[in-house]
């Protein structure tokens, strides 16, 4: 039996994603994927020297990535993180917006992949299905620089790229 990544390591979205990475955070020397699980997609971001997968559960180990496994909701970020990827985690949440900020209060560059607009029904696990842009705007309480929807095996996920989020004092 194919395992978690097995299933799903030639999802489109995971292209899209890695090429919003290298378009919004080519020169960035750290990220953080939370949420991470069992994907390996931090090794296809391999221009990053330091590469953190971090999830409440099991964390695949990866070559060069990594691991922590904590309730982002309880971790304190210590370290300065130039991207930060969290991808179909939000409709997980029991409370997304909160969830929401602090991943944009993390990096100034944060992308989000959520399930587009898919039936409530479909899964048990998603706590919010179905997710738009306005529900994922509503969560992190801004519009992002720039969206996609990829569809894999006939359902779309969205993905949006947050830009200079986090907030300094200059401003």
């Amino acid at each position: 039996m194919a395992g978690y990544w097995e299933t799903r390591r030639r999802f489109r979205y995971y292209n899209e994603v890695v090429r919003l990475a290298r378009k919004h955070a080519a020169h960035g020397a750290a990220v953080l994927d939370v949420g991470a699980h069992e994907t390996r997609v931090l090794q296809r971001l391999d221009w990053f020297e330091r590469r953190v997968a971090l999830d409440s559960a099991r964390v695949e180990p990866g070559v060069g990535v990594e691991r922590v496994v904590a309730d982002f909701d309880e971790f304190e970020v210590r370290e300065s993180f130039d991207l930060v990827l969290c991808l179909q985690v939000l409709e997980h949440v029991g409370r997304p917006r909160p969830f929401a900020r602090k991943l944009l209060a993390t990096a100034p560059t944060v992308i989000v992949s959520v399930p587009h607009r898919w039936p409530a029904w479909t899964t048990d696990e998603h706590l919010h299905d179905p997710v738009d842009a306005g529900k994922l705007r509503r969560w992190t309480g801004r519009d992002p620089v720039e969206t996609s929807i990829v569809e894999d095996l006939g359902m779309e996920r969205l993905i949006a790229v947050y830009r200079d989020a986090v907030l300094t004092s200059s401003t």
